[in-house]
């Protein structure tokens, strides 16, 4: 069966040819009634010197639909950015990178932002104005 994303078959793409189903073989159909050996050949050598365009279409399919993948999974992360003297909360493993438990809070905080480096970076402190190391 053809592959969503690149529009072939697996065995097209490794070998250059689409397989015949042992089932098929023995049962009459279009492809075992019109079997021609000097034709096969023939094609089979056409198929083969093509096989590396066929292989570098499929792969830019595939780009193409792992791009589109990738958008609609950032279609639902929702940016935010902080502005000096916003109130935040830390995630705790930016403190302490080994989880204590799963009944451990995973945020901490609030704290004020008090310098914006860039979006993402930000230095914190305290309620109480006490500067946090790593931030």
């Amino acid at each position: 069966m053809p592959r969503s994303s690149t529009k072939e078959t697996p065995s097209r793409l490794a070998y250059g040819i689409n397989v015949i189903v042992p089932v098929e073989v023995g049962m009459e159909s279009y492809r075992t009634k019109v079997y021609n050996v000097e034709a096969n050949d023939f094609s089979l050598r056409a198929n083969i010197d093509l096989l590396e365009e066929e292989r570098e279409a499929a792969h830019q399919i595939n780009a193409k639909y792992l791009l589109q993948a990738v958008q609609y999974y950032d279609s639902g992360i929702k940016k935010r950015s902080f502005s000096i003297g916003d109130f935040v909360l830390r995630e705790i493993t930016a403190s302490m990178p080994i989880k204590q438990g799963k009944l451990q809070p995973n945020w901490e905080g609030p704290y004020k932002v008090i310098e914006v480096f860039r979006p993402g970076n930000y230095k914190l402190e305290t309620i109480v104005g006490e500067m946090i190391k790593n931030t």
